[in-house]
């Protein structure tokens, strides 16, 4: 079949391109083959100038040898070759039209989960004076952030040229800031040193070293006679609370429940066995355990004759205060709170308040995001309160206090941002050496919401701040002659028993 293709193809080549030679009419045989008839009709094979088709014998075979040898090449099953009608030429087709869109202020990746914001670290600068009539802090200190490019060097140079004096630094990593705590002397004011230190290139941070004080009233040495190991009274925060039915439900288990106080008496038979570790941001050796602090811890954890509102949680106890009475400066509180969160803290209670304090902001910016529930006394400023912080931060859960008969404590705070109230009058809580004392004031009332909180934990593993907030406001009881719209007095057992 290829070769006869192949002649075929040559057949109808050669006669369509080669020209017959001319030829002489007759009538009878020729030399290319037997003909009859005019060769104006064709009827030869040699035609006359008629038209018919001349071949050429020599031509032939050379024609039929190469079609057959193309037809080998082109193999047996390959069809011939088809006339195609030419394509046009490619024509070059113009890129789509480009309209401009401006992008997306925020661009978030459809896979990408979006983190919560960061808190700001030294790498802007802020020189913040205290606010006018602002006095509680330090006279003579500041604590100062650098630049991250900073070297050592550099910092000693400032100090020499600002006449300053480096009394401690503390990194916290929570923030990613490392803070510096410098001392001055002579007349200059913190205003004026901060205003110094604006003029250094490599400060990125200055702001006025603050104070804050533990919102409970003042010991009273013969609240229980002796201060000894005699069973205690009665406290009312079990009943208002329902913390027995409660218990039933929650106790608290393995909560970690830091304590931003005094030292703590870890050897107290209410809170023996429920203290998991220790930080001293003052760093003292051999000081002797406070009232305070132990006292907060016996308001959460006790499991004695105290009935604490989580006796199963663990408590992280953090000192920052000194226990004479005096305020705490702010630096130890933020060492307290980044250890707090390095320990994986899930509840830090703070039974103390005071002012504005950016650094702190900060800190507990970054403690929620790390789904840290952050709790405060009010504080016990009475009626004409100013805020109070951390309380007033945003990111905090404010707790007031009530009295047996559920009337706000004459000296709370009568602040909006109160979440909730909680017993606060005379509680029963542990004294160090074994003793016990009663606690009045937003500071116990505080230490109570957080057992609360770690119930809630136990139950709800995935809770955080705001959800606590909203938690306590739904079940709490309202206030005696109250309308029902506001704060009420918390109730751990409804709070557990809620299923939204």
């Amino acid at each position: 079949m290829p070769i006869l293709r192949a002649f075929l193809a040559a057949f109808i080549l050669l006669a369509l391109a080669s020209p017959a030679p001319a030829q002489s009419n007759f009538d009878g045989a020729s030399r290319g083959g037997v003909g009859r008839g005019n060769m104006g009709g064709g009827g030869g094979f040699r035609g006359g100038p008629g038209g018919g088709l001349g071949l050429v014998p020599g031509l032939l075979l050379p024609a039929i040898a190469a079609g057959a040898r193309a037809a080998a090449q082109q193999g047996d099953d390959e069809p011939p070759p088809r006339h195609r009608r030419p394509r046009p030429p490619h024509k070059k087709v113009p890129p789509p039209r480009l309209v401009h869109q401006s992008a997306p202020e925020t661009p978030i990746h459809p896979r990408r989960r979006q983190e919560a914001p960061r808190a700001k670290t030294a790498s802007t600068r802020a020189f913040l004076p205290p606010p006018a009539g602002e006095t509680r802090f330090l006279p003579n200190e500041v604590l100062v952030a650098f630049l991250g490019g900073a070297s050592e060097k550099q910092i000693a140079a400032i100090a020499r040229r600002r006449k300053l004096e480096r009394v401690q630094t503390r990194e916290l990593t929570l923030i990613g800031v490392r803070v510096h705590r410098f001392r001055f002397a002579g007349d200059r004011t913190v205003p004026s040193v901060i205003a110094e230190l604006a003029k250094e290139p490599n400060a990125a941070l200055a702001e006025p070293h603050y104070l804050f004080a533990l919102q409970g009233e003042a010991a009273k040495p013969d609240a229980l006679p002796g201060k000894s190991a005699e069973p205690a009274p009665a406290s009312s925060a079990d009943a208002l609370l329902h913390l027995s039915e409660a218990h039933k439900i929650a106790t608290g288990r393995g909560v970690r429940i830091a304590v931003i106080d005094s030292l703590i008496d870890a050897s107290h038979a209410e809170i023996e066995g429920s203290v998991a570790a220790r930080f001293d941001a003052l760093d003292e050796a051999n000081a002797q355990p406070q009232g305070h602090g132990t006292g907060m811890a016996s308001a959460i954890a006790g499991h004695r004759q105290i009935e604490g509102a989580a006796p199963e949680a663990r408590i992280l106890a953090a000192r920052a205060f000194d226990g004479t009475g005096a305020p705490a400066v702010a630096l130890n509180i933020l060492a307290g709170i980044d250890w707090a969160a390095a320990q994986k803290a899930q509840i830090i209670n703070m039974s103390f308040a005071g002012p504005h304090d950016p650094l702190l902001s900060q800190m507990l910016a970054a403690a929620d995001g790390k789904k840290i529930i952050l709790i405060a006394a009010a504080g016990n400023e009475g009626p004409q309160s100013h805020f109070l912080y951390p309380a007033a931060d945003p990111h905090v859960v404010a707790v007031s206090a009530v009295d047996a008969r559920e009337q706000v404590y004459a000296m709370a705070s009568r602040v909006p941002y109160v979440a909730v109230f909680a017993p606060g009058v005379d509680i029963l809580v542990a004294a160090p050496r074994g003793a016990y004392d009663l606690s009045t004031g937003t500071s116990v009332a505080c230490a109570e919401i957080s057992g609360i909180a770690a119930l809630l934990l136990e139950k709800r593993p995935g809770l955080d701040g705001a959800a606590l907030r909203s938690l306590l406001r739904a079940s709490a009881r309202a206030l005696p002659g109250a309308s029902g719209v506001g704060p009420g007095v918390a109730d751990a057992q409804a709070a557990v028993e809620r299923k939204d």
